[in-house]
This record gives structure tokens, C-alpha cells and sequence, in this order.
């Protein structure tokens, strides 16, 4: 016979009935709650001015062991902002993403989840391509986001894109400051079609929403223009945007276009980085929105067929 005692040596006891609720003990609780040198029950803590949770996320953390104090005023997901600094700026994570224009999970990820340093998750750059293109300014040339870190730059990545393609100096669009335009709203101005107002502005102006056109803008790295367009919105014109930066070679040079930097390390280059005018349609169709303010082109009506004069005779 096999004694029981040594059957099953390994055999560990039965698991509780609800295993989420085994790390709880409520009685810490319940009665009086002492922190800050006073006394008082879970009711009167819950509605203290002090109390940054609700009353029972203020008994959960008291049953997990938390000490009353910081069960009391710390606030939910509370959280030290992530900050970093580079080239003698510091700014926090979320202030690099809008300075260089990489998204910020894009730099939140190689940073924790990678395990990248700070300084090479920003010399990855951008993953969108308009961030990439070479511009040269004071007898260096850099990618767009390279120059948006650069200690001489005075504006984000996404305003030296849009100055660049209305015409600026490479050097002045890296190193003027934007203008203040407290009248236009909090948010930052951003540019499109001509004008220039905050993204909340824009909502009320488009009738879409703002979360809509930021998400837009930083889930496809899209300018604001580019961003109204591909949402089906334009203003009541027909007109096209002035210019568009554009990567070429040097064998698809056309007149007209400014070259802003070139790349002759790229594979398969030189490359040049162009300021280009954009053609004008020929037969332009209604964009979604509003009717077009100028008539479009026809062309004269085909005079009917008749007699030959030879006929005629």
C-alpha cells in the first residue's frame, strides 16, 4: 500500500474561489482613516478637498496596502513628464514630436519599447518622406527634421516645410520665428489656402472637427492643406496650392523649379530637393464643397454639318 502522506508531495492547495480579489484586504479600509494628522472616515477622505480620486478608486488603493496619504492625493495615472535634452534644448518628448515632426509613439516607441537612446531616435527621423528631403542652409545640408533640431532653428519642422514651399530663403525659414497670433485662437497657426489660423479656428471655419485634422495631420505626416483636401474640403476657389517641394534627379530638372539642397550620397543620385510650381489643370472638376468661383474652361460648341459649298453650287 502506498501511504498517503507521500502520494502526492507536490500537491499545492486549491486555488481561491476569485483569484483577483485575494490581494484585498478591505478592513484597511474601513473605520477611521489617519494621514495628514487627522483621522477620518473612508466618506469624509473620499470628499476632501484634498482627495484627488472618487470614493471607491480612494477603497481600492487603501485595500492594495497604499499609504494613506498618497491614496488620497495622488492624481489617476499620474505620470512624470518625459523630458530630454539635445543640442542645449530641452523639451518634453511631446514637444520634440512637434518640433521634428516625428510622431510621438513613433519616438515613445524606439525610446521604451526599442531601446534607443534619445539623440539616435531622432537621428532615425521622420518615417513620412516630406521630412526627409535634403535642404541646404549656412554650407551644410540636412534633412528637414535634422534641421528642425538644429540649435540655429526657431520654428517646427512642419513651418520650415510650408516656408520652403512658398518661396523662402532655406536660412531664413530655419531661423525666423513664427509671429504671434494671439487673435486666432490658443493653438499653435498653421497655414493653408492663404490663411492662417489654430486648429480650432480651422474646425469652426471647415465645419470639421479639430481632433479630426490633428489626427489626420499626425497619423499621415500631412501638412494642414493636405490634410482639408484629402478630407474632401476646399475653399471656393479653384486655384491649386503655389508651389510643392518635390525629390528629383538632376535629369528631371524642369523651368521653373528652385533647387532648395541635393544629395549626392543617396543611392542612385545625385538627388535634388526642388521647389516646384504646380501645373494648372487644364479642365479643372468640382472638389467636394463648394461651387467653384471662376467658369471653367470650355471649349467652343462644333459648328453642325451642312452642304459643302462645291454642293451648294
Amino acid at each position: 500500500m502506498t501511504d498517503p502522506d507521500t502520494e502526492k508531495p507536490n500537491r499545492r492547495p486549491p486555488w481561491p474561489k476569485d483569484r483577483r480579489t485575494d490581494r484585498y484586504n478591505w478592513e484597511l479600509a474601513r473605520g477611521p482613516i489617519s494621514a495628514f494628522g487627522e483621522s477620518k472616515p473612508l466618506a469624509a477622505w473620499a470628499a476632501d478637498e484634498r482627495c484627488a480620486v472618487g470614493r471607491e478608486a480612494l477603497r481600492t488603493r487603501l485595500a492594495l496596502g497604499w499609504d494613506p496619504a498618497d491614496a488620497i492625493t495622488r492624481a489617476r495615472h499620474e505620470k512624470p513628464d518625459m523630458v530630454f535634452t539635445y543640442n542645449e534644448r530641452t523639451l518634453t518628448l511631446r514637444g520634440w514630436a512637434e518640433q521634428t515632426g516625428i510622431k510621438y509613439h513613433t519616438l515613445y516607441n524606439r525610446i521604451m519599447k526599442s531601446g534607443m537612446s534619445f539623440s539616435d531616435a531622432l537621428e532615425k527621423g521622420a518615417e513620412g518622406a516630406d521630412f526627409a528631403l535634403p535642404v541646404t542652409a549656412f554650407g551644410e545640408t540636412k534633412t528637414l527634421h535634422h534641421w528642425a533640431v538644429d540649435p540655429r532653428a526657431r520654428c517646427v519642422a512642419t513651418t520650415m516645410r510650408r516656408r520652403l514651399a512658398q518661396g523662402w530663403n532655406p536660412e531664413q525659414a530655419i531661423t525666423e520665428e513664427p509671429q504671434s497670433r494671439s487673435t486666432l485662437g490658443t493653438g499653435a497657426p498653421h497655414h493653408a489656402f492663404g490663411m492662417s489660423m489654430g486648429l480650432e479656428d480651422w474646425g469652426r471655419h471647415t465645419q470639421i472637427p479639430a481632433g479630426n485634422l490633428r489626427h489626420q495631420m499626425e497619423q499621415y505626416d500631412l501638412p494642414l492643406e493636405a490634410a482639408l483636401t484629402s478630407l474632401g474640403w476646399t475653399p471656393n476657389t479653384d486655384a491649386p496650392a503655389e508651389h510643392s517641394l518635390v525629390r528629383i534627379t538632376a535629369a528631371q530638372l524642369r523651368s521653373g523649379d528652385h533647387i532648395l539642397g541635393t544629395d549626392p550620397t543617396a543611392e542612385g543620385g545625385p538627388f535634388l530637393t526642388v521647389r516646384r510650381p504646380n501645373a494648372i489643370p487644364t479642365s479643372p472638376t468640382a472638389p467636394h464643397g463648394p461651387a467653384h468661383s471662376r467658369t471653367p474652361l470650355t471649349r467652343p460648341a462644333p459648328v453642325p454639318a451642312g452642304p459643302s459649298r462645291r454642293a451648294s453650287r
